[in-house]
Formats: C-alpha cells, sequence, structure tokens
C-alpha cells in the first residue's frame, strides 16, 4: 500500500486554493489503495471549503479499502481548536475527541452517506440560518433551504458520489460573512447534462450556462419535490440583493453569481465531482419574502 504524506499549507476558498484541493483529489484518486498522513505543520488557517474537502478525500482513500490519518501532533493549536470545534475531530477521532461540536462561529462539519433529508433539513434550518448570523423572517429561510437541499437531492439521484455529501460552514463575526460549503465526489454536473443532453462534446461552461437556463432541468420532479435544476438558480435573486456569492465548482467549470452579474469559464483544473459554496453578507437589514405583510425596516427580495 503506498504512502502518502500530505503536507497541507494555509487554504482559504480561492481559485487557487480550489485548484491546491482539486491536485490532492487527484493523488488520492488515481492510487491504488492510498494510505494518506496529513501533515499540518505548515498550516495556519483552513476555511469551510478546505475543511469538507479533507473530510471528503479521507473518505475517498476509505472507499479505496485505504487507511488514512492526520498527524495530530502537527496541528497549531489554532487549527486543533478549530477542528475541534466544528466536529471534524469527533468525526474521525472520536475516542480522543468524544464532544460534539460546540462552537459559537461554526457551522459544524456534517457527513451525509444516506438521503435522509429530514436530518439535513433540520441542520441547514438550525446550524445554518437559524442562529442569528442573519437576519432573515422564518419564510424566507424555508425558501432558501427548500432550494439548497437539491445540491444533496441531486448526488442521492445519480451522482454516485463514494463519500455521500460533505457539508461544513463558518461565520466570519470579523468580515460580518457567513459561508457553507456543500461537496461530493460525484459525476458533477457537466457529465449529468451531457448525459441527459447526449452531447458529449460540450464544455463545462457550456453545460453550467444549460444549467442555470430557467426550465432547464435532467431531472422532473415528482408530486412532492422541486424540479431538480430549478433549487440553485432561484436563489439568484436573493444572493445578490444580500451581496453575497453562490459558487459552484464542477469537472472543470465554474459558476459564480454576485451582485456584479454571473460568470461561467472553462477551467484548466478541476475535480470529479461538485462543490457549492454560498456566502451571505451579515448586516442589520431584515430580508423577507414579498408575499409577507411590509415593514419600513424589511428588505424584499
Amino acid at each position: 500500500m503506498a504512502e502518502i504524506v500530505i503536507p497541507i499549507n494555509t487554504l482559504n476558498d480561492t481559485a487557487q486554493d480550489f485548484d491546491v484541493l482539486f491536485n490532492l483529489y487527484r493523488k488520492i484518486a488515481t492510487t491504488e489503495q492510498p494510505n494518506l498522513n496529513f501533515d499540518f505543520s505548515n498550516c495556519t488557517f483552513l476555511q469551510q471549503n478546505a475543511v469538507a474537502f479533507l473530510g471528503g478525500l479521507i473518505g475517498l482513500a476509505h472507499s479505496k479499502k485505504a487507511e488514512s490519518s492526520v498527524r495530530l501532533e502537527t496541528l497549531k493549536p489554532q487549527i486543533h481548536r478549530h477542528l475541534e470545534n466544528n466536529g471534524f475531530l469527533n468525526r474521525f477521532f472520536p475516542r480522543q475527541y468524544p464532544n460534539k461540536p460546540n462552537s459559537t462561529t461554526a457551522i459544524p462539519y456534517r457527513e451525509d452517506r444516506k438521503n435522509n433529508s429530514a436530518e439535513y433539513t433540520h441542520y441547514l434550518l438550525n446550524q445554518w440560518l437559524g442562529r442569528g448570523w442573519v437576519a432573515i423572517s422564518n419564510e424566507l429561510k424555508n425558501y432558501i433551504v427548500t432550494h439548497v437541499i437539491e445540491a444533496y437531492l441531486n448526488v442521492f439521484d445519480h451522482a454516485q458520489s463514494p463519500i455521500g455529501v460533505i457539508t461544513c460552514g463558518q461565520f466570519y463575526p470579523n468580515l460580518q460573512l457567513l459561508k457553507i460549503a456543500i461537496l461530493d465526489f460525484g459525476v458533477g454536473i457537466p457529465n449529468s447534462v451531457r448525459r441527459y443532453l447526449e452531447k458529449p462534446d460540450m464544455t463545462p461552461e457550456q453545460c453550467l450556462m444549460w444549467a442555470f437556463e430557467a426550465n432547464n432541468t435532467t431531472k422532473a420532479a415528482g408530486r412532492d419535490a422541486i424540479s431538480r435544476g430549478v433549487g440553485l438558480k432561484q436563489l439568484k435573486s436573493f444572493i445578490p440583493l444580500n451581496e453575497g456569492t453562490l459558487e459552484i465548482y464542477s469537472d472543470h467549470g465554474y459558476v459564480c453569481i454576485d451582485r456584479t452579474g454571473e460568470k461561467f469559464i472553462n477551467r484548466p483544473n478541476g475535480f470529479q465531482g461538485t462543490c457549492v459554496q454560498i456566502t451571505l453578507k451579515c448586516d442589520t437589514q431584515f430580508y423577507k419574502m414579498p408575499t409577507e405583510p411590509p415593514a419600513n425596516d424589511h428588505v424584499w427580495f
């Protein structure tokens, strides 16, 4: 069994940081039964996308019948505290870290291997939008979560992700930003679109543009479900209003939707799967649905 020592440096959520994570993914995905050893000696900070990805890489190794470990002695105190507070260490080292996540700023690290919609819906409602960081009405909160769960439903419908869905988030009080990352190592949105349209030559950019066009979906809704492909695009009106950002990395494609507009590009680097990241600005405005009674201190979306 090949042993891979993986040095983990400081990782934020820029495109360059995602490229580092994509390179790690390819190294592990193409190695037969990799034995992973994560070394954090040079790491001083990890954003939510990196925590989710690292958990996914460990899960990917396990799916290949391999071993993995974190060199706990290499964790700097602030990283150790961060990974303990968000539940990452409890997930992978439950004997050493039996306590559940206990943080005033972390959206706990979470894995969903099966489609238990009640559990991850409760998580999004209460751990993400229900902790007072963003001032929104209950109706709008339910609306947002209803559409974000499409990222989970797509994985369980057809993505065939060996790690299921991994979620992790963080509230940054100094920046007044709330971020959440939702990750899978499935077939990816571009491949789903190519298969559905039977157009194997479509670029990732073209596939993502198609997926975000009105009424386009690769799966029709059942009686009690939203139509796939509708969910995330329905957030396009609220997220820019909130001065937030919706980003999707999938295959070699990238989508960014913010107050400046929409950007779809092909990237030289990528991975097999999808990472959805939502950033919301935490300000004093109160956001609500347009159908709710008007009030001077409300902002309609």
